[in-house]
């Protein structure tokens, strides 16, 4: 849904057609269409027979290439388009730069070898994470800048929505982008507490003053 809106709204805040827009369309609906294909990636380290990894690792490769042709139609928009930088705008640019850094962390879950050492560690929880909330978060978020005025009749702060955005944008990579480091020092995910020793203290306080950093941005978008 999220690329959906993206596509519907950001040709209009770039003040051109969308590049692409049937393969963007197909691109949209095989990623849909995969994406019921590749979930079994997080099993991988529960013994599952050669030729079922092999399938579901193989879909986990293929959905790359119709999300990567998205990609690239919505940065060539950008590009060859006269963008006018509303707050909408602002959220539908994070969503490209949250879903390249979900995307890529993605690819590494669906290496079965690398998968199995990543697999149930914070890694996991960052990767997770870009994809729920850096994905469909601020696409939604984008949308709701875009089309809240059609929606009630009243225009939102644009003042406020960038600085939302920003507290937004940065608390969120600050809140989840180090957890892809201490998932790859052997952090475990579902504890709620770990040896004082084990080197993850320094790392999961980033994290944690970026989930209030993040907090605060979501609250400025309710203000």
């Amino acid at each position: 849904p999220a690329m959906g809106l993206v596509s519907d709204a950001l040709p209009i805040t770039c003040r051109r057609p969308l590049v692409g827009y049937t393969l963007v369309v197909l691109g949209t609906v095989l990623t849909m269409a995969l994406g019921f294909g590749v979930w079994v990636h997080h099993m991988f380290a529960t013994g599952l027979p050669l030729v079922a990894s092999s399938f579901f690792s193989g879909a986990s490769f293929i959905i790359t290439i119709p999300s990567a042709i998205a990609v690239f139609a919505w940065i060539a928009t950008i590009w060859t388009g006269r963008p006018v930088f509303t707050t909408a705008f602002h959220y539908f640019a994070g969503f490209i730069v949250m879903f390249v850094i979900g995307g890529v962390s993605g690819v590494m879950t669906a290496s079965v070898p690398a998968d199995l050492q990543l697999t149930d560690t914070y890694f996991i929880v960052a990767h997770l994470h870009y994809v729920l909330i850096g994905i469909n978060l601020f696409g939604v978020l984008g949308a709701l800048y875009f089309w809240f005025p059609k929606m009630s009749g009243r225009m939102m702060d644009e003042t406020l929505g960038r600085i939302g955005f920003w507290v937004t944008f940065i608390g969120f990579n600050i809140a989840f982008f180090p957890m892809h480091l201490t998932g790859l020092m052997g952090m475990p995910r579902r504890v709620y507490t770990y040896p004082a020793d084990a080197g993850w203290s320094e790392v999961n306080l980033i994290s944690t003053l970026g989930s209030f950093l993040l907090a605060i941005g979501i609250l400025l978008v309710l203000v």
